[in-house]
């Protein structure tokens, strides 16, 4: 485990951050908006690295659908758009005192994926499934109006100050942000006690993961949500939060709602493999909505399976 560093450096690193979410919180929505997602632009115009991995990502997504100009234009866009996520962490401790909080979430997509819950599976806890796409601090305050009592599994930032804002924030609608080590029991206790588990399942898992088609090629895929889901049957919900306007403003948008097979003695892993097939193409299609708005600077296929990773890397 590496060694934290001294209080003091991360209150000198913590500064200027703060600093920055108190001014992205406080501007003029507009402005604060329009400013990020500017700031995002010329990140994807200057770093030729991310750069890379985005136009990669969506030749793979829409290769043959759309032209070069088309996938960087859209490349550039969606880039701005995910810098306006920042945005919204800085702005939802104040929009949650606001009188109009409601007028400004659309959650109906939510309440459709609960009645659907229900009908499969009554009374029974649900795993929320959604990728990197519009604002998924949005999509979890929603979700948490909803569902009720959430359970999310984070990676801890390096800096102890913003992590102790990252909870307080996320506290504040109802999560509990869980370390990666032990989170997965952690989870399913909370399952078990009547709360939900929320998973952004789209990104590469670096270990442990299992190799499934996601926009027609391999990449190595979280098992934990489908694995959760037919040992306890739990009900997957798909979905995701799309920004609507340039604000602070968003719609609940329902993917789909299933439950995957149960393993079959001796076919556990191949079925595992049809659920998990089954949440990516869900995946898929909520993000073919709006492209513009998801997270294509992830390296969504950097872990490759033994078996092909020579033969790509000689290509």
């Amino acid at each position: 485990m590496a060694k934290k560093p001294p209080l003091f450096v991360d209150l000198l690193g913590w500064i200027p951050i703060r600093c920055v979410l108190f001014g992205l919180a406080w501007l003029p929505e507009r402005v604060a908006y329009g400013f990020m997602a500017a700031t995002g632009r010329f990140f994807f115009r200057v770093s030729a690295r991310r750069r890379r991995i985005v136009l990669a990502n969506l030749a793979q997504a829409f290769g043959e659908e759309r032209s070069e100009a088309e996938l960087f234009e859209l490349g550039r866009t969606s880039t701005g758009e995910v810098f306006r996520v920042l945005v919204d962490v800085a702005r939802t401790p104040r929009m949650m005192r606001r009188k109009d909080i409601s007028e400004r979430l659309d959650a109906a997509g939510a309440r459709e994926g609960l009645a659907l819950a229900e009908d499969l599976a009554p009374g029974t806890p649900v795993i929320i499934c959604s990728p990197h796409l519009g604002s998924w601090e949005a999509a979890s305050i929603m979700a948490a109006q909803v569902f009720g009592e959430l359970y999310i599994i984070a990676r801890p930032m390096a800096n102890r100050f913003l992590q102790r804002y990252m909870l307080r924030t996320r506290s504040l609608v109802g999560q509990h942000i869980l370390p990666r080590r032990g989170g997965i029991q952690a989870i399913r206790r909370g399952l078990q006690g009547g709360g939900h588990a929320v998973f952004l399942p789209d990104q590469n898992q670096r270990i442990r993961g299992t190799f499934v088609s996601f926009f027609g090629k391999l990449a190595s895929c979280d098992r934990s949500p489908v694995l959760l889901s037919t040992m306890g049957g739990h009900p997957i919900v798909v979905g995701a939060a799309l920004r609507v306007g340039g604000g602070y403003r968003f719609r609940m948008v329902l993917g789909q709602v299933f439950l995957p097979r149960v393993p079959e003695e001796g076919r556990r892993e191949e079925m595992l493999a049809e659920g998990i097939l089954q949440l990516n193409q869900a995946l898929e299609r909520l993000i073919r909505q709006a492209p513009e708005q998801y997270f294509w600077l992830h390296n969504r296929f950097r872990t490759r399976p033994p078996e092909t990773r020579a033969a790509e890397e000689s290509a």
